[in-house]
C-alpha cells in the first residue's frame, strides 16, 4: 500500500502543476507591474499583480499541503484559487460587455454621424 494520505492524493495534482501556477503568477505580477508605464494601466495595474499574487500563493500553500499533510493548508490554498477564478471570471465578464458596448457605439456611431449629414445636406 501507498504511503501517502487521501491529502496528499486529492493534492498531488495540482503539487504537481505548481510550478506552472508560480510561474503564471509570476508573467502577472510583471504584466501588471510593466501596465504602470501606460495611463490606463495605472488605474488597473492592481489587478494582474493581485492575480499574480494568489497564484503565487496558492502555490505555496499547496506545496505546504502536500509535504505537511496539512488540511489547513488546503484549504487555503483552494480559497485563494477560488479568488482567481471568480476574478478571472468577473474580468471576462466586464470584457465582454466592452466588447459588445464598443461594436454597438462602431455601428451606430458612423451611421448617426451619417444620418446627420444626410440632414444637414437637404
Amino acid at each position: 500500500m501507498d504511503n501517502e494520505s487521501l491529502l496528499q492524493r486529492l493534492v498531488k495534482p495540482l503539487y504537481r502543476a505548481r510550478g506552472w501556477m508560480k510561474l503564471a503568477g509570476v508573467m502577472s505580477i510583471i504584466q501588471g507591474v510593466l501596465s504602470i508605464l501606460s495611463l490606463w494601466g495605472i488605474v488597473v495595474c492592481w489587478i494582474p499583480i493581485w492575480m499574480g499574487v494568489l497564484l503565487c500563493a496558492a502555490s505555496n500553500r499547496i506545496r505546504a499541503a502536500f509535504e505537511t499533510d496539512s488540511e489547513t493548508e488546503f484549504q487555503t490554498s483552494m480559497e485563494k484559487l477560488g479568488t482567481y477564478f471568480r476574478l478571472v471570471g468577473v474580468l471576462a465578464i466586464v470584457m465582454i460587455v466592452v466588447a459588445v458596448v464598443g461594436l454597438l457605439a462602431a455601428i451606430a456611431i458612423p451611421a448617426f454621424i451619417k444620418a446627420r449629414q444626410a440632414a444637414m445636406g437637404q
